[in-house]
C-alpha cells in the first residue's frame, strides 16, 4: 500500500541509525477491514492498525514523533485533528542510548477501480485531500512558508502589558 510505503520512507530518512540499517525499521498491519464505497468507480476503502518497530532506536523518540506527523500532514491529516491521538507507543528500555520502540496508527486508505480495456480494472491509490491552507506545508517544506514580517516583539504583547 502507498501509505505504508511512503512513511517506510520518512522515517528511513528521519532516523540515521535507518538510513544505516533499514532491516531495524519493520512494519506489518492488524485489524485491517475494508468497505465498498459504492461509486461509480467501484471504489473501496482499507482501514487497519499499522505496527511500526523500530529495533534497536537510538535517537530521541522526539525525531520518531515529529517524523510521523509530518508524514501525517500528507498522508493521513485525521490524526492530527485536534484531541485525536495521533498514534500509540511502547518503548522497550535496552539500555541508556538504545530502545526497541512500537508505534501503532490507525490509517485508511481509498481506492479506485476503473474499468479498463478487456474488462480489467485499474486500480488507484488516491492522495488525501490538499491542505486547505498553503502555510500548512510550510511545516513539511520550510522553503514554502510566508514570511513573518510586519510586527515586533512590543507589537503581539497584549494591551495590559505596556
Amino acid at each position: 500500500m502507498r501509505k505504508i510505503d511512503s512513511l517506510r520512507a520518512a522515517l528511513i530518512a528521519a532516523l540515521p541509525e535507518l538510513s544505516r540499517n533499514p532491516d531495524n525499521l519493520r512494519m506489518w498491519i492488524e485489524r485491517g477491514s475494508g468497505k465498498s464505497v459504492q461509486t461509480q468507480t467501484e471504489g473501496l476503502a482499507l482501514a487497519f492498525r499499522l505496527n511500526v518497530l523500530v529495533v534497536e532506536m537510538t535517537s530521541d523518540i522526539a525525531v520518531i514523533g515529529l517524523a510521523v506527523f509530518r508524514w501525517a500532514r500528507v498522508n493521513q491529516p485525521d490524526l492530527l485533528a485536534p484531541g485525536v491521538n495521533g498514534f500509540d507507543f511502547d518503548a522497550d528500555i535496552l539500555d541508556n542510548g538504545t530502545a526497541d520502540v512500537l508505534l501503532q496508527l490507525q490509517l485508511d486508505q481509498a481506492i479506485t477501480a476503473t474499468p479498463g480495456a478487456g474488462g480489467r480494472l485499474a486500480l488507484e491509490y488516491q492522495a488525501e485531500p490538499d491542505p486547505l491552507f498553503d502555510y500548512v506545508l510550510s511545516i513539511i517544506d520550510p522553503q514554502a512558508a510566508p514570511p513573518l514580517t510586519g510586527f515586533t516583539v512590543e507589537d503581539d504583547m497584549s494591551p495590559w502589558e505596556t
